[in-house]
């Protein structure tokens, strides 16, 4: 019971609430009054506009001239009661845990997997105004690369298993200076020259030369073939954002849980044998052969990690080997062959050698200084870390290195970790050499021998503390 308008002390009956019918009452007045208002100010043709050819095209949206702004549909109007409240609504959803969504929330929070959420609907997979697909039969599992070129052949669209995705495209190399003033004298980081350790970009070719062509592989893989390449020119591997589709804003994609966006390459050549960069360093693991047989050096290769499997083949020098994680190679006939000098490795974990893989430099081992690139360290690492002291009591001098493995090097029976030549810029590790009989300098030669072994900085006096020795 309310009072009256009157506020008098007589009761009056209460009036009930708004239904769901009288909506489309209320929008049938309106196009009514809106109409006659119409034909009473313009005529009766304007009034009509669904009777033009144009009108007849739009169908029932021809009559929205004469609806309210408001584009919900009745179902969707919160009309208000008579005493001034919205209609009560209900949320159409059902849960195991009802409307207790602190105790939902505990249970996702420590169950943290997709498919979890994803029963529970918390938060939902499709939202309920997306455009309608036929998906009948469930989300399709992808079991081939998928691969689509881009930009003539000098880039590749590559969709994984996981559906990540990523751009695979040739470009100029940045020119990188070099460190010294000469091949073969060691020299402190940070000293630049104009030498540049890449070859420069010619005038004559505005675009990259070359193209790739990329084929699915089992497990997953993908397999690329470089055509026609040059030391100037570099393979750039890159994840690509998922596309976001109009409608789907409110909507989640679990799949995201099984991505762990890093592709894996099955194979990489090189037909020309000639290539500036590989760069994959966080993006890209290999497990198969990579060969660039070229006598020209290769300025940088970078991957994520390098696995079993896999065989690394140059016919010149490499400047920077990369390896963000670990090295793990095992099988015969595999494992990484450098042509020339390796002037910098870098390995975020262990290297691991077995089952007849071996690791072979083909001379020098940090011959020429290398400047940090990329996201990678370079051969002054260990000057970011320890300050120079210089007067006359104590001078220390902080070396350059020609290997930064922060990990361990393990060389099981049967492999074999050899540099051809000699050791320049000290190798340092930060682990523990396993099987250091198996590693040699002067390999293949007369004077083949176990290297020095760095085991700590510097000395008081500043000289640089090396032994020899296996370590358990």
């Amino acid at each position: 019971m309310t009072q009256s308008h009157t506020e008098m002390d007589t009761p009056r009956p209460s009036r009930p609430a708004a239904h769901t019918v009288s909506t489309w009452a209320l929008l049938v007045r309106r196009a009514v009054g809106a109409f006659l208002r119409q034909a009473r100010t313009r005529g009766w043709s304007p009034a009509f506009p669904f009777r033009t050819p144009r009108g007849f095209r739009r169908g029932l949206a021809g009559i929205g001239r004469w609806l309210p702004v408001d584009r919900r549909s009745p179902s969707r109007l919160f009309c208000p009661t008579v005493d001034g409240q919205l209609e009560v609504r209900l949320l159409c959803f059902s849960s195991p845990f009802g409307k207790n969504y602190l105790a939902e929330s505990a249970f996702l929070l420590k169950h943290t997997s997709a498919r979890a959420a994803r029963n529970l609907k918390a938060p939902p997979q499709l939202s309920h105004n997306v455009p309608h697909f036929n998906n009948s039969r469930g989300f399709p599992l992808i079991h081939y690369i998928g691969t689509q070129v881009a930009h003539g052949g000098q880039a590749v669209e590559v969709t994984a298993p996981d559906t990540s995705h990523y751009m695979l495209k040739l470009s100029y190399t940045s020119n990188t200076l070099a460190t010294t003033t000469a091949e073969g004298a060691p020299g402190q980081a940070g000293a630049t020259s104009p030498a540049s350790q890449v070859a420069q970009q010619s005038a004559n070719y505005p675009q990259p030369i070359g193209i790739i062509r990329a084929y699915p592989m089992s497990g997953g893989r993908v397999g690329l073939i470089l055509d026609g390449t040059t030391n100037n020119v570099e393979l750039t591997i890159n994840p690509l954002p998922q596309p976001q589709k109009k409608g789907y804003a409110h909507s989640v994609a679990y799949g995201e849980a099984l991505r762990n966006h890093i592709l894996n390459i099955g194979q990489i050549t090189v037909t020309s044998g000639e290539i500036g960069d590989i760069l994959g360093f966080q993006t890209a693991d290999l497990s198969g052969p990579l060969v660039a047989d070229g006598t020209t050096s290769i300025d940088r290769i970078a991957f994520d990690a390098i696995l079993p499997g896999a065989s690394i083949t140059t016919g010149g020098d490499v400047n920077t080997l990369d390896v963000l994680n670990g090295i793990s190679l095992s099988g015969p006939g595999t494992g990484i062959s450098i042509g020339r000098d390796l002037n910098l490795l870098n390995v975020g974990t262990n290297i691991t050698l077995s089952n007849g893989a071996n690791f072979l430099i083909g001379r020098n081992l940090g011959l020429v200084s290398q400047p940090p690139k990329g996201t990678g360290t370079g051969s002054n690492i260990l000057s970011l870390n320890y300050t120079s002291v210089a007067n006359s009591i104590v001078t220390v001098t902080i070396p350059s290195i020609g290997s930064f493995i922060q990990g361990n090097v393990i060389i099981n029976p049967g492999s074999v970790f050899g540099i051809g030549a000699n050791i320049y810029n000290n190798m340092y590790v930060e682990g523990s050499v396993s099987g250091f009989s198996r590693l040699f300098i002067f390999n293949g030669t007369a004077a083949q021998r176990n290297p020095p072994f760095q085991t700590s900085n510097v000395s008081a006096s500043g000289s640089v503390t090396a032994l020899g020795g296996e370590t358990p």
